[in-house]
């Protein structure tokens, strides 16, 4: 049974009083002051603490006081009854659809939500019985809105290619290539003993060498894997296309004949 309790002056200890607010409170509310000892109903501040289960429902109903609430059942819904000003959180117990709607129930990204067991959501009540999703993890620990999968590839999934997908070429005359630079390269030498040579070596990164000589010796170094004839192909003045492949530790070279 409600209580009605009615006073005529709250006082400090000080011997000032409180000025009392106009109108009369309503269930749910609490006194609150300013710097002038002014009072007035306001929303109460939720109780930091697990209030009961709550049964899922069109609507579903947010009772005032606690915080945090789990919700039970699978009954989908696209809107609250809850007072507003209200902040709450719930943790779901199960899979349900809570419908996007831009005034009733904002979901991030303006999309439903089907939630899983241990999904937690974060809400304010922006009016009566309207509410806005503030913050929602997932309990896997996933992304509720991904970024741009439009125009974003999953790396773990196949992809469809509309779109140019191409590397730009790397200039690099001295004959050692870093591979955190670029896929292709052009080279050109033209005098001196130079080692070809490869650094930041990944696993699995292939790639072609524009390479144009015009009097330079070419060796390779050890983790450079040439045949028996690639290196005297290359040393004679020309140019030639010198395709790679990468296993993590060495590179692994085959070369084309001299263009004319």
């Amino acid at each position: 049974m409600a209580s009605t309790i009615v006073v005529d002056k709250i006082q400090k200890t000080g011997g000032v009083a409180f000025v009392l607010p106009v109108a009369d409170g309503n269930a749910g509310q609490s006194l609150q002051t300013d710097g002038s000892l002014g009072l007035s109903w306001g929303n109460v501040d939720p109780i930091i603490a697990k209030g009961g289960d709550i049964a899922s429902a069109s609507p579903t109903v947010i009772p005032d006081g606690n915080l945090y609430y789990d919700v039970t059942g699978t009954t989908g819904f696209s809107a609250f009854t809850v007072t507003a000003g209200r902040h709450f959180i719930l943790q779901f117990d199960a899979g349900i659809v809570m419908t996007h709607h831009a005034t009733n129930l904002d979901l991030p990204g303006e999309a439903s939500i089907t939630t899983v067991a241990g999904d937690v959501a974060e809400f304010v009540a922006t009016g009566t019985n309207t509410a806005q999703c503030i913050n929602y993890t997932r309990a896997d620990g996933t992304a509720i809105v991904a970024t741009n999968l439009t125009n974003t590839a999953i790396t773990t999934a196949d992809q469809s290619w509309t779109g140019s997908q191409r590397a730009t070429t790397v200039t690099d005359n001295d004959g050692s290539f870093d591979l955190n630079l670029g896929q292709n390269f052009i080279c050109t030498v033209s005098s001196g003993t130079i080692a070809m040579t490869f650094t930041n070596i990944p696993n699995g990164q292939s790639g072609y060498i524009k390479f144009i000589n015009s009097g330079a010796t070419m060796t390779a170094h050890a983790n450079t894997k040439v045949d028996a004839t690639l290196l005297a192909t290359i040393n004679t003045a020309g140019t030639y296309l010198i395709s790679y492949f990468t296993d993590g530790t060495d590179v692994w070279l085959t070369t084309s004949a001299i263009y004319t």
